[in-house]
């Protein structure tokens, strides 16, 4: 089925206030999974979600539609459970917002350079971090986009990125707030090396840690 995600590199302003808040912030540790292409295609539905760049990038924004494996969960459903996506967006580089890379057209290109080039490596990165629990919606999306300008957009990379968070009627949670970011690892400007993996973003352990360290550090100003 055609593919109908959108994300840009705006920032729409929000003022909503928190679904619930604590007395005081729970730990906030950030984990990084490389997204890598299975060497004999998906078999198994419910393992499809990490496949490919486009699935994650439809997933976090809980939409359905098709990737190079064919087509993927209804990530939707997942909505008629409780509305948990709080807000989402993309931020990139200079030229992110480029007609070529729009939407999941982004996903899609780095998904079939990966089929050619170096398939072994990660086609793009999935960060989920927990969110304070004591800030409000725009304090989320603030902590959100100084970090992924910081870390990523300042590395030369790109994010699509979502808010979940999901409370009852009595402001407990149900889904402790937490964001997904799909970022690229391989470079995406048109040139020679479109489609490469970036051996220097996110390629060994060290690189990883920093990133979760930073996130951390972040927080704890909060």
């Amino acid at each position: 089925m055609p593919n109908t995600y959108t994300a840009d590199c705006r920032m729409p302003s929000s003022k909503e206030l928190a679904v619930a808040s604590l007395d005081a912030a729970e730990p906030t540790p950030l984990t990084i999974t490389p997204i890598i292409h299975p060497r004999d295609g998906v078999r198994d539905l419910r393992s499809e979600t990490f496949w490919s760049a486009t699935a994650n990038a439809l997933y976090i924004v809980r939409q359905r539609g098709s990737d190079i494996f064919g087509d993927t969960p209804d990530f939707s459903t997942k909505l008629a459970q409780g509305n948990d996506l709080i807000d989402h967006g993309r931020r990139g580089p200079v030229g992110c917002d480029n007609e070529a890379l729009l939407g999941l057209k982004l996903w899609e290109a780095a998904d079939v350079a990966a089929q050619a080039d170096r398939p072994s490596a990660p086609v793009a990165h999935h960060v989920i971090a927990w969110l304070p629990t004591n800030m409000t919606r725009a304090g989320w999306r603030d902590l959100v986009l100084t970090f992924l300008d910081r870390e990523i957009t300042g590395n030369g990379m790109i994010a699509d990125w979502a808010i979940h968070a999901l409370a009852d009627g009595e402001g407990r949670w149900i889904k402790r707030p937490h964001l997904h970011a799909v970022a690229t690892h391989r470079f995406w400007k048109a040139g020679r090396r479109t489609g490469e993996p970036n051996a220097a973003w996110l390629a060994t352990i060290k690189q990883q840690k920093k990133l979760m360290l930073a996130w951390e550090a972040l927080c704890a100003q909060q």
